[in-house]
């Protein structure tokens, strides 16, 4: 399979089945996502993958009890949804980073902070580099026949997972990735053509 196959195979799995992921599977997902470009190839991604039942439930419950109290809704016990299917999934990839500062981030920080703090929020430099990450090991499951599902939602309950999962700044919990063999195959939506999202000057 080229690289071109798999960007246009791969699509958001969110059904899976129950068989476990080898870990020699994963680690080669993990080896292709170290290969990503990184800032300052500082390569400040790390995987940590969740494979124990209990602390996938204890996650989820989580997550179901902080949703509930933003939305002022309960979540059933057993209800999946778009922020807690990575319990399902034989696996969960907590896709850690740390924040990158370049030496020219240094000197706008001192001499113009109002610029630092938009460049922090709206350019992050750390955060694209762990995305890109991500990105290859999103390919590179499919390709070894893993379907997969990005997702933030989780993220909803960022410090409380981040305890769970004993992380400790400067790192932080930026991503979960469900990972399994899928059990569903999905309609691809279509893509806008070439065409349409591009502009030669």
């Amino acid at each position: 399979m080229n690289v071109f196959d798999a960007m246009k195979g791969r699509q958001s799995i969110r059904k899976f089945r129950k068989d476990p992921v080898p870990r020699e599977q994963i680690l080669r997902m993990v080896e292709a996502a170290t290969w990503a470009p990184s800032a300052g190839n500082t390569q400040n991604v790390r995987f940590l993958v969740v494979e124990d039942p209990a602390l996938l439930s204890r996650m989820k419950g989580i997550v179901d009890e902080i949703l509930a109290r933003v939305t002022g809704k309960e979540i059933p016990p057993g209800k999946i949804n778009y922020h807690n299917l990575f319990a399902a999934a034989p696996a969960a990839v907590c896709v850690v980073g740390k924040p990158y500062e370049s030496a020219t981030d240094r000197q706008i920080r001192e001499k113009d902070p109002e610029r630092h703090r938009v460049r922090r929020y709206q350019v992050n430099a750390g955060l694209q580099s762990v995305a890109s990450a991500i990105t290859q090991f999103l390919l590179a499951a499919y390709s070894l026949g893993y379907g997969t599902c990005w997702m933030t939602g989780p993220l909803v309950a960022k410090p409380e997972l981040e305890s769970a999962l004993s992380l400790r700044p400067p790192e932080e919990l930026l991503a979960v990735v469900a990972l399994g063999k899928p059990d569903s195959s999905p309609p691809k939506p279509p893509r806008k053509p070439p065409e349409e999202v591009t502009e030669f000057r």
